[in-house]
C-alpha cells in the first residue's frame, strides 16, 4: 500500500530506536511509538506487523539503511537470527582498529603506540554511538545479542587490550588482572566518546572545551590507564 505522506519509515525507524535505547525492547510498545511520532497505534499497523518488526526496522535502520528505501509496507518481522548475523557482520566490518593490531604485533609499550590505538578505539565509539547504545541495551535483555557482545564486540575489544599488555611480557601482573586494566582503559574512552553524550552535555563539567580536546584528553588518561600495567604489581 502507499505510504502516507505524514509518516515515513525513516521517522518510524528513529523513534523506535531513540524509545528502545533508552527504555529497553521488553518495556516499548508499539502505542509508545506511535505516541511518539504523533500518529495513532493503527496507523503504525499500516507501516509496522508488529513489535518484532519494529526491532528489526531500527537495526535495519542503523547497520543497513538503504533497505528501507524498498521495503513493502506493512514491514514484515526479522528473524532474530538473521539480525544477529547483520550486527556481527557490521561489527566485522568496522572494527578494524590498524593501531592495536600493529602495536600487538610489535610488543608495543611505550605512550605513543598506546596513544594511537586510543584514537582509533575513541573514534569508533564515537562514530558507532547510537548503535552502541541501542546494542548495549538490547544485550541486557535479549539473549541472542548478549552473545555477540561477548565475542564479537566489547569481548573481543577487550581481548585484544588484554593481549596488547601481555604482548611484551614486561607486566608481572596476572592475565585475569591486565583485563580489569584493559576494562578500565576502555571505560575512559566509552565515557568521553559516548556516554557523556546520553548523559546530557547540559550537565557535564565540559562547557568550556571542545570535542577535539576532550578527544586527546580521554586517549592521555587511556594511555595513562593502560601504562598501569607496568608499574609495580599491586597488593594481594
Amino acid at each position: 500500500m502507499a505510504r502516507k505522506q505524514a509518516t515515513t519509515l525513516t521517522e518510524i525507524a528513529e523513534a523506535a530506536l531513540v524509545h528502545i535505547s533508552a527504555h529497553g525492547f521488553k518495556q516499548s510498545q508499539m502505542s509508545d511509538i506511535a505516541k511518539q511520532i504523533g500518529i495513532s497505534a493503527g496507523t503504525l499497523y499500516l507501516y509496522v506487523e508488529n513489535k518484532e518488526a519494529l526491532l528489526g526496522l531500527a537495526s535495519t535502520y542503523l547497520l543497513d539503511r538503504a533497505m528501507l528505501e524498498t521495503a513493502p509496507l506493512p514491514l514484515k518481522a526479522v528473524p532474530r537470527e538473521k539480525l544477529v548475523v547483520l550486527f556481527t557482520t557490521t561489527a566485522q566490518d568496522r572494527q578494524k582498529w590498524p593501531a592495536l593490531k600493529q602495536a600487538i604485533a610489535m610488543k608495543a609499550s611505550d605512550a605513543e603506540s598506546f596513544k594511537a590505538v586510543g584514537y582509533d578505539l575513541y573514534d569508533l565509539i564515537s562514530d558507532n554511538r547510537r548503535a552502541i547504545w541501542f546494542f548495549d541495551r538490547l544485550a541486557f535483555e535479549l539473549p541472542e545479542f548478549a552473545a555477540i557482545q561477548l565475542n564479537a564486540m566489547r569481548g573481543r575489544t577487550l581481548k585484544l587490550l588484554t593481549e596488547l599488555l601481555a604482548a611484551n611480557g614486561q607486566s608481572s601482573i596476572a592475565p585475569d588482572a591486565l583485563a580489569i586494566i584493559a576494562r578500565s582503559a576502555l571505560e575512559i574512552l566509552a565515557w568521553s566518546a559516548m556516554h557523556r553524550h546520553a548523559d546530557g552535555l547540559g550537565a557535564q563539567p565540559t562547557d568550556s572545551l571542545s570535542e577535539e580536546t576532550i578527544r586527546d584528553l580521554a586517549v592521555l588518561a587511556f594511555n595513562g590507564a593502560l601504562q598501569a600495567a607496568f608499574k609495580e604489581k599491586p597488593a594481594t
